[in-house]
């Protein structure tokens, strides 16, 4: 749970709850760049939890005893990291460079990675917008059967890629919804560049090997 509740009435602006696909959590944000995040973490394969507030860091401070609330807690498959949330002007300014510094060697010190994110890293376009289109349809069953189509489609085609349209045309012709191959895209059982626009023309592919052998675990 988080240490430190949002405030739901104030002053501030952009607060509100995001609703987890990966954790299953309600998660409050206190602005719409913390919200951007997080639906990167909740569609990055590498990422297994992640949860905001996490943990109070507290430390020395000229004989005063002084706490920090980070703004997430991230597990991925190699690392853990404690990343706060700041724009570039933020970051550049100078202001937060002593805190962040302090954080950091605490972080170290507890097998943790402090990690800073900025807008400039978040809000990588087409990126976020083909994610949050993807993360609408998140909760859509994925079934074995799914999985079973989209291996047996590229065997039978004999190619590594296809565009998207192809790919709607022959799930349509196996009555599955359009919603569940948006489902397989979010949840990387196919892969497409998420760096380009999501297009009836996108290049559609299958993972790795290695990708493979997790996907199956988010099958229902």
């Amino acid at each position: 749970m988080p240490v430190r509740k949002i405030p739901r009435f104030g002053a501030q602006k952009n607060i509100g709850k995001f609703s987890s696909v990966k954790t299953g959590r309600v998660a409050w944000f206190e602005s719409l760049l913390e919200r951007d995040y997080m639906y990167l973490l909740d569609y990055e394969l590498a990422i297994s939890y992640w949860i905001e507030q996490p943990l109070k860091i507290r430390f020395g401070d000229n004989g005063r005893t002084c706490s920090y609330t980070p703004d997430f807690e991230v597990h991925r498959h190699s690392k853990k990291q404690i990343v706060e949330v700041k724009t570039k002007e933020q970051v550049d300014s100078g202001e937060w460079d002593a805190l962040f510094s302090t954080a950091s060697l605490i972080c170290e010190q507890e097998g943790y990675e402090f990690s800073v994110v900025t807008d400039e890293f978040i809000r990588q376009q087409p990126r976020l917008e083909n994610v949050k289109t993807l993360w609408k349809y998140a909760r859509t069953p994925i079934r074995a059967r799914h999985q079973i189509l989209c291996i047996e489609f590229f065997r039978e085609k004999q190619i590594t890629e296809i565009e998207l349209s192809e790919l709607i045309q022959f799930f349509r012709a196996q009555h599955v919804p359009l919603q569940t191959i948006y489902a397989l895209l979010f949840w990387s059982v196919l892969n497409f560049d998420v760096m380009q626009p999501l297009n009836a023309g996108s290049l559609i592919t299958l993972p790795s090997t290695e990708i493979s052998a997790t996907t199956h675990l988010r099958l229902s």
